[in-house]
């Protein structure tokens, strides 16, 4: 019996165009998904990635130090480093800032602009991988990709741009490999290769495609042509050769004290495993809660670090249940692949590209993270999509369909269940996106999230002591705001008792409430923490204390310590002469004072401190003259101004006396 005219498989041209359609409808919904995020101001790792990236800030110029250099190399002077060669991402954030200086909604839409054009390049992959197929499995997939909630870190998050250009060019380089397949081209294969390179440069996690798009290509082809497929994954192999060498390199220069501090178990909680079996156990229990997060992607947070996860032996139940599932999947995935099953690929896609973060091959700086979960929920997509042509019935192998409208009508049980499905990842994804407004949204709903972790609370005690505090100016609130910061540093402490800086904060915040005692306390705690010194300011803020509290001695050696430690802080010999000043030193503190104008010729605390320690002397004249040096480069100094008419009231010269406190009161109340 013949077919029919609307039975008969569409020609080329038409389904040219229904690709372009829904290709449209990938992009228009993967945009409309995110915009939102357009409007949202810097969050979390953002900071040191961008507004304090001094690199980042000198536009074009720094590409030559980006290239050679490590990600955050230019980050808070140097404070913060990272053991990771991105240097393509870098070199975005750089152009960005070039055009846009600080303009965080550039960035965002940067990163929302480029997701949306990775679905589509994903539907376009898909569409060449499965060209057997009608257009049905593409883009279900891709939908289910584009809209789920588990993506929200690396889109909204300006940082995770490494994420998306490293799938992005992966997916190119995938692309242009089987164009060259179909057709050779040299001018495709170099593009090709040198698109993979740049997938390396964006992320090292690109690495996985060194296998995936050999297994692209021998999933794409009807008929397997071993030579081609040799040759193209020798040059896979001498693009990742290359990457890594240049990456060893540069890296090479990493410092070891940066090293020994994100080798912590406050970042991977895996370091805290007590034997090898347990800690690999953790692993394949992190590995079950990945499958968990793309199944029921709800309880979302951007940290998973100490103490998140618990450790778990060999024989606890959800290691057992991870070792079995991967176990399963796996030897299913190699079974099956030779036969070109789509749900061994699938599985394959999810093992390989989750592999270089799973911590079970080698510990990496993180615990586990939602932004790993972003090139392996394909995987899980796929099987997805599958799954519901399956139930669904779906004929997938003939094109019969004309138009979108006849795509929809031929197969309403599919388009009814993937509406159902993207429409609650849809709701999932644009309520978790506020959350990533800035770092205060984030980190005050995660905490709440993520009870147990160490580094939530700390970070919801930042946003309490160094953002809201300084802003509300109510005083019955900001009294508030201290005790709940104080809350948060503690309740991080008691998660991790090695936290040096959850002690030191919490010093600060006890400072700030006037409770000197338990200040003390925690800030001797953070000193003896910190490894192998702690924070200047810290030292210093420990010594005025100390002297506050009349324990001199204590005051003065502390101030030693960050003097060894930090000889060019001047902070410390300024606080070192008040203590001086205190104890009745005058001698001493005038010391301390022109050894701190040696390193700082324009300091007017030396300058005040030596006065003070001059009139105390009753040497009138010498004090005047150092606290007139004092005003010279800051004529508006209440205390030079205060201190200069005592000296001339005791020099018995009341009119200008008077003089000098009718300027300090005219600051003072300006």
């Amino acid at each position: 019996m013949k077919e029919s005219k609307n039975t008969l498989p569409a020609d080329p041209i038409t389904i040219r165009k229904i690709k372009t359609t829904l290709g449209i409808i990938i992009i228009a919904f993967a945009l409309l998904l995110y915009v939102q995020s357009v409007f949202f101001d810097y969050a979390c790792d953002d900071i040191s990635v961008i507004p304090e990236n001094n690199l980042v800030q000198q536009g074009f110029s720094a590409i030559p130090t980006l290239l050679t250099t490590d990600r955050l190399f230019g980050a808070n002077d140097g404070s913060e480093r990272m053991p990771e060669y991105r240097p393509v991402p870098m070199i975005l954030f750089a152009m960005e800032w070039q055009f846009f200086p600080d303009n965080p909604h550039i960035y965002h839409l940067m990163n929302v602009l480029l997701y949306a054009l990775t679905c589509w390049l994903l539907f376009l992959v898909l569409c060449k991988l499965f060209k057997s197929r009608n257009l049905i499995l593409p883009f279900a997939c891709t939908l289910l990709f584009a809209a789920h909630p588990v993506h929200t870190e690396v889109v909204a998050n300006i940082k995770s741009l490494d994420e998306i250009l490293c799938f992005l060019f992966a997916l190119l380089s995938a692309w242009l490999f089987i164009a060259v397949l179909e057709k050779r081209s040299v001018l495709k294969f170099v593009t090709a290769s040198v698109c993979f390179f740049f997938s390396l440069l964006s992320k090292e996690t690109g690495i996985a495609f060194l296998i995936i798009i050999p297994l692209i290509l021998f999933m794409s082809a009807e008929k397997t042509d071993r030579k081609k497929l040799l040759f193209n994954t020798a040059a896979l192999t001498v693009v990742s050769v290359a990457f890594l060498i240049i990456r060893f390199q540069v890296l090479a220069a990493f410092p070891k004290d940066k090293m020994e501090v994100l080798n912590s178990s406050y970042y991977n909680s895996l370091l805290a495993a007590p034997d090898f079996l347990s800690q690999k156990a953790t692993a394949f229990y992190m590995l079950l809660r990945y499958v968990f997060l793309l199944i029921f992607p709800y309880n979302l947070s951007y940290d998973y670090s100490f103490a998140v996860i618990q450790n778990q032996q060999i024989l606890s139940p959800g290691a057992i249940a991870g070792i079995v599932l991967y176990l399963f999947i796996g030897i299913y995935a190699i079974i099956k692949i030779r036969k070109k099953d789509p749900i061994a690929f699938a599985i394959l896609f999810f093992l390989l590209t989750l592999a270089p973060v799973s911590n079970i091959f080698f510990l990496i700086h993180w615990t586990m993270a939602e932004r790993f979960l972003f090139m392996p929920s394909l995987g899980f997509c796929l099987v997805l999509a599958l799954l519901l042509i399956k139930i669904t019935k779906t004929e997938i192998y003939k094109s019969k369909f004309k138009t979108i409208g006849q795509l929809i009508k031929t197969n309403a049980g599919l388009f009814i269940l993937l509406c159902i499905i993207t429409g609650l990842y849809s709701f999932r994804t644009t309520t978790r996106n506020p959350d990533w407004k800035d770092s205060t949204a984030l980190f005050s709903h995660d905490v709440k999230v993520v009870p147990n972790s160490a580094r939530a609370h700390f970070n919801y005690g930042n946003v309490l002591l160094f953002t809201l505090y300084p802003q509300e100016k109510n005083p019955e609130r900001q009294l508030g705001l201290l005790k709940s910061a104080v809350k948060e540093y503690a309740a991080a402490a008691t998660i991790f008792p090695d936290f040096s800086y959850a002690y030191y904060y919490l010093g600060g915040a006890y400072f700030k409430l006037g409770d000197a005692g338990n200040a003390i306390i925690n800030y001797e705690k953070a000193a003896r923490y910190f490894h192998p010194a702690a924070p200047a300011p810290l030292y210093c803020d420990l010594g005025l204390l100390y002297c506050n509290e009349k324990q001199y001695g204590k005051a003065t050696s502390i101030l030693d310590t960050c003097v060894k430690y930090y000889p060019g802080h001047t902070d410390a010999y300024a606080k070192k002469s008040f203590v001086y000043l205190s104890e009745g030193k005058n001698e001493e503190a005038i010391a301390e004072c022109d050894k701190l104008l040696k390193i700082d010729p324009e300091n007017i605390f030396a300058y005040m401190n030596k006065g003070c320690g001059y009139i105390n002397m009753k040497q009138y004249a010498q004090g005047i003259e150092a606290l007139n040096q004092g005003l010279k480069i800051d004529s508006t100094n209440a205390e030079c101004l205060r201190f200069l008419g005592i000296a001339y009231m005791n020099l018995g010269d009341s009119l200008t006396a008077s003089r000098y406190f009718e300027k300090e009161y005219r600051v003072l109340n300006k």
